[in-house]
């Protein structure tokens, strides 16, 4: 089976290569994909909002199978455009992926399918929405209503931080239109859990969670981030808790999708807050989380390419998800400056010989090869992926992978896994 994988970060080279290891793969094609997916994959230079293109390219190249990483494209219609012209897609239409481009569409679908959400207000205009902050109990979120790259989500500990906030999302439109609607959402303690699930027509599969790290630097500190690592399993979770979050989450969102008879076929993250013992759901991605996808893929013993298989036949109440139960981090390492303005094109050495060290993967994110060497391209470059029996292992085996590749042009946080407790 031929196989397109629509998409350039780290997420779609732990796809590339999970998929790789599937008895069905044929050739696997990445658009437009980095220098890790060069090397287990072929990089096709098409911009993926080009639909046409990416449609010609599909039916040129025999392609049975297109699976769909970033948001961006689900946001465009990409998989509609081309189930409609008989190719299958792994990841849903653009309707039923608004769960994730609007928090205003996503938060009524919680409430009229009664699954626990923290309560909010939405405004469009930025003086109304400094009015109704002045009066309210600190802290607060503020979210932009669209899509934002993981980073359009800003708490606020005071009054003058909000307004600064509403500023940034509506006057500055820092996130562009994602801003012109804005979510005041309630501020609830705990911690979070990225929570997937496997979706289509018929069934849903639970496939794991892991617990992310958002935040730019050690201990939750800085600017939110796409995310800067992740781990799973964690001792916060046990069979009381994921029973509440089977029961009052995970159901009744699949009875929500298939009573509005959306079209979702694919990944699902429910991104959970953990108040009291008790789950709620702070957003919907329609897609794998980044760098979430890295950690969880390493555990998976099934394989990856039936399971997308089945769920776009809509046959995945027939296929078991295998798993390991080892202790999985990955740590990202981002070029300095990141989420703000960073350099690029600075080369990054030493990749081999840290891949060298047991249980270690790693997961090209913004780079690209050039004259033979591998240059970074973006903000968030590596993802460290290790595996071990333990998380404490796992967690020295990472680092150590880091220090050998030694990127001065990169940081990273040194704080990953510890939250385990």
């Amino acid at each position: 089976m031929n196989i397109l994988v629509i998409g350039n970060g780290a997420r779609e080279h732990s796809i590339c290569w999970s998929l790789k290891k599937s008895k069905k793969c044929g050739q696997i094609f990445c658009a437009p994909g980095n220098a890790g997916t060069a090397i287990i994959s072929t990089n096709i230079k098409i911009d993926p909002k080009n639909k046409n293109e990416i449609c010609n390219f599909c039916k040129k190249n025999s392609i049975e199978l297109v699976v769909i990483g970033p948001e961006q494209y689900l946001e465009i219609g990409l998989s509609d455009f081309l189930i409609k012209r008989g190719i299958k897609v792994f990841g849903p239409t653009k309707r039923a992926a608004m769960l994730e481009t609007s928090k205003s569409f996503s938060k009524k679908f919680l409430e009229r399918n009664k699954i626990p959400t923290p309560s909010y207000v939405e405004f469009t205009n930025f003086q109304k929405a400094k009015k109704y902050i002045q009066n309210l109990s600190y802290p607060i979120v503020l979210k932009a209503n669209g899509l934002a790259a993981g980073k359009g989500v800003i708490i606020c500990s005071n009054n003058k931080e909000a307004n600064k906030a509403i500023d940034i999302l509506m006057k500055e439109k820092k996130f562009g239109s994602a801003g012109k609607k804005i979510i005041v959402e309630q501020f609830l303690t705990g911690f979070e859990v990225s929570y997937f699930l496997f979706i289509d027509k018929k069934s849903f599969s639970i496939l794991g969670y892991a617990l992310d790290h958002k935040r730019a630097y050690d201990f939750d500190n800085g600017p939110n981030t796409g995310g800067m690592g992740c781990f799973t399993p964690s001792q916060k979770m046990n069979k009381n808790l994921e029973k509440k979050i089977f029961d009052s989450v995970v159901k009744p969102t699949f009875l929500g999708l298939q009573k509005e008879n959306f079209e979702y076929r694919g990944i699902l993250f429910v991104g959970l807050m953990i108040n009291k013992n008790c789950p709620y759901v702070i957003e919907f991605n329609a897609r794998f989380g980044d760098p979430e996808c890295q950690t969880l893929l390493r555990n998976l013993n099934s394989d990856l390419l039936e399971l997308f298989e089945s769920t776009v036949n809509d046959k995945l109440s027939k296929i078991k998800i295998r798993k390991d139960s080892k202790s999985v981090i990955c740590v990202v390492v981002a070029s300095k400056g990141y989420p703000e303005s960073y350099k690029t094109n600075k080369e990054i050495k030493n990749l081999a010989k840290a891949s060298s060290i047991e249980g270690i993967e790693i997961f090209h994110a913004g780079t690209k090869s050039h004259n033979k060497k591998i240059l970074s391209s973006g903000g968030r470059v590596l993802s460290i992926t290790s595996k071990s029996e333990s998380m404490k292992d796992a967690r020295i085996k990472a680092y150590e992978a880091i220090k050998i590749i030694n990127w001065k042009f990169g940081f990273f946080r040194k704080d990953i896994g510890i939250k385990n407790n």
